[in-house]
């Protein structure tokens, strides 16, 4: 039989105890030591990195600066106004050239009854709406001309706007909108 006897005494395995505990503590707080260094040397490595792109960065914007500084003059916001609305007048006038107004005439000519007369064309030359303003003698006339301009070819898109009565007379003012294409054969 092996008998085991524990000579220290209380006071003794407490001390110990602590002596064990202290030792563990040191060890931890080393490797927390360690563990923070790493860090710090980790976090200086990208805070250099950093600031070399912070730098490039810098020296990137300087450079544009020093370009644009060498451009010829730049115009104001107001010139850059003034340059569109331009622009916008020389597009209508080049519209204007590429519209066949002869040819919108010579299809108007075709579709329009005789008792029915045109007052007023206004042509949108960008998008190919047209808007005739004009005098009928009886709504027949007027559902006549409406038949003979959507039976164009270069006509679709015929509506009827309004039409009214003048005052004092028989015959009916009206207004007609369309589409029309100046290419149509």
């Amino acid at each position: 039989m092996d008998v085991t006897l524990n000579l220290a005494s209380p006071a003794i395995r407490r001390r110990r105890r602590l002596h064990l505990l202290a030792v563990g503590g040191l060890c931890l707080n080393l490797l927390l030591g360690v563990g923070n260094a790493l860090l710090y040397s980790l976090s200086q490595a990208d805070l250099r990195s950093s600031e070399e792109q912070l730098r490039q960065q810098q020296e990137l914007v300087q450079e544009r600066e020093r370009n644009l500084a060498s451009l010829p003059h730049r115009p104001s916001p107001k010139e850059l106004e003034h340059f569109g609305s331009r622009i916008a007048l020389y597009n209508r006038i080049i519209q204007g050239a590429n519209y066949s107004f002869t040819r919108l005439l010579f299809e108007l000519e075709r579709a329009i009854p005789p008792n029915v007369t045109l007052t007023e064309i206004r042509p949108d030359l960008g998008g190919g709406a047209v808007t005739f303003l004009g005098n009928a003698k009886s709504m027949e006339d007027l559902l006549r001309c409406i038949e003979g301009l959507k039976g164009q070819e270069a006509f679709h898109q015929v509506f009827l706007l309004n039409h009214a009565e003048e005052k004092g007379s028989t015959s009916l003012r009206f207004t007609i909108s369309l589409r029309y294409r100046g290419d149509a054969v």
